[in-house]
Formats: structure tokens, sequence, C-alpha cells
């Protein structure tokens, strides 16, 4: 993966970087930043990977060719957006039964830090008068678009490209490198494919959460499909067992892999300069791919008895 093997030194620096900031917070909650930063570290075995909001930055560097440190930079930004973009999503998707007050008010406290780091970072390298604010408004108003009405009828199946609106900050990576390289005619064309991989970005994330979206009631791209598939109305409730039916004996996840596929070829159609963008979304598609196909082949193994599929799996370990 040399989207990710090319830029591990200076993703070291980018960490330790942050870290370093967040060791500054007020008291108690540095500790919690910390911890927080933690959780999305790609160095950490068990934290969650966002490999795109931290790495756009220096996927560009081939085409932009700007100081090194530039791109550190910009990395940390983007960081310090997500960790706040973050905290946003986790209050919102929790309830008063859920989390109790002193929760929300550390979340909302260490939010305003982070997002004063994010802004900070970002007015250092642009001016008020920078179209930069512009295109940070324009972001901004998009994340809060896809995040406040994705339950109003824009479904997944009728247009995809919306749901890249939820992750319509991590634009602000290739904006700002685009605009210091004087390339500002590119952005239109990098928005575009971002948009696609950040569409099956969310796929994968889905597909990954389903199970907990299904209880919690949130919307999921994957559950979208299958109520369209089964000609049910947007706001319906789906069963778990209906799901599970749909996922592992009715091809629904073969069906939902196709539309990252044709991404991909729809990726591979347009003339970029963005070839590690283009990698990740390509493992993407495959890792999603794998699954569907491991589903599809214990579906078969199974369809041709039990004893079959008893052999497979004990050939295996």
């Amino acid at each position: 993966m040399k989207w990710l093997e090319t830029y591990e030194k200076d993703l070291t620096e980018v960490f330790a970087a942050c870290e370093k900031t967040i060791s500054q917070f007020p008291f108690p909650l540095h500790e919690t930043g910390l911890h927080y930063l933690s959780k999305f570290n790609v160095f950490e075995q068990e934290s969650a990977k966002n490999y795109i909001c931290y790495l756009l930055p220096f996927w560009l560097q081939d085409s932009t060719r700007l100081t090194p440190s530039l791109y550190r930079t910009l990395s940390s930004a983007n960081i310090f957006g997500m960790l706040y973009f973050f905290i946003q999503d986790d209050i919102m998707d929790s309830s008063a039964e859920s989390a109790p007050p002193v929760s929300f008010r550390t979340q909302l406290l260490l939010a305003n830090l982070f997002y004063n780091e994010f802004m900070r970072l970002y007015r250092g390298l642009f001016p008020a008068e920078s179209p930069f604010w512009s295109y940070f408004d324009l972001y901004l108003r998009e994340w809060c678009d896809g995040v406040g009405f994705e339950q109003e009828g824009r479904e997944f199946h009728i247009n995809p490209l919306y749901i890249a609106k939820k992750a319509s900050p991590v634009k602000l990576g290739s904006t700002a490198v685009l605009l210091l390289a004087g390339q500002e005619e590119q952005i239109p064309e990098t928005s575009d494919i971002l948009d696609v991989v950040l569409v099956t970005l969310q796929m994968m994330d889905d597909w990954a959460d389903w199970e907990q979206d299904l209880a919690d009631g949130s919307y999921n791209c994957l559950l979208s499909l299958i109520r369209s598939e089964r000609q049910l109305p947007p706001d319906s409730a789906l069963g778990h067992t209906e799901v599970q039916q749909a996922v592992y004996h009715q091809q629904a996840l073969t069906r939902y892999t196709d539309i990252a596929i044709a991404n991909h070829q729809r990726l591979q159609d347009i003339p970029s300069t963005l070839p590690h963008l283009i990698d990740f979304h390509s493992t993407l598609v495959q890792q999603l791919h794998e699954e569907s196909e491991n589903i599809e082949s214990g579906r078969q193994l199974l369809q041709h008895g039990g004893l079959n599929f008893i052999l497979s799996t004990l050939s295996k370990k």
C-alpha cells in the first residue's frame, strides 16, 4: 500500500506534533484529548484508521511540489478538524440516557479546543481575503446538509453522491494544497473524485456498522439499499433477521459491492494526477469485494449441503 507506506515517516511527525499540542490543553482536558487522538492514531493497533483525512494533503505532493512542512501542517489541520467533527457526530448520536451531562460538557469543551487548533493552522496559511474561506463555508454547509437531513428522502439508492456531503470537510486538505500551489482550477475535478471515494468509504463503514445502526435507528447505506429493494418507505423498520436474510441469502452485499466497483470504474475513466487516491479507493473496493465473495462462497456451500460447509470450514483451520 504505497499510498500509506510512502508517508509513514511524515505521519509519525504529524501525530507527534498533534500530541504535543494537545498535551498543552488545560487540565484535565489534555488527558481526554490525548486519549481521543489515540483512538484515531494510525500507529495504534486498535485505532480507527481514517487514512484519507491524514494522507490527503500528501497524496497531492507529486503534482504540487510545496515545502514538505506545509503538507505536514495541513495534515495536522485535517486531524484537528476530524476530531472536532467526530465529537459533533458522537454528541448527535448520543441521547440523554446514554451519556451523563458531564460527558457532554467534556466533549463540548474538548471540541472547542480542537476547533481552535483546526482554525489556527488554517488562519496561519490563508488570509481573510483568500478564496479558501469560501470553500470552507461551502464544505461546512454541505456537512450540515448531509448530516442534518440524511433521513429526509435523500436515499442512497437515488443519489449516492449525496452521502459524500457528510464528509465534505475532508476536502479542505486537498483544496488548501491546490490553492497554495496556484492550482485552483483543479479544485472542481478533485472535489468530484473525492465525492466518489467518500461514498465508497461511507459504504465500507456502513457495512461494518449495520447492526449498530439498525439498533440505533441511524442512517445506513446498506439498510437503505435493502429497504429500496423491498419497496419499503425510507423510515420503515427492518428486523435484524430480515437484514441477515438479505445479506447472507439474497446477495444484497454483492449488489452493494457492485455499486463500489462501478464507482472505481468511474474513477479510472477520469484522467487524474491523484494515483494514491485512486489506489486507496481500489483497496476499499477490494476489501468490500472480498467480504461479499466470502459470504457468497459460504452461501453456495450451504446450498450443496451442511457436510460440505463443515469440511470447507475445517480445511481452513
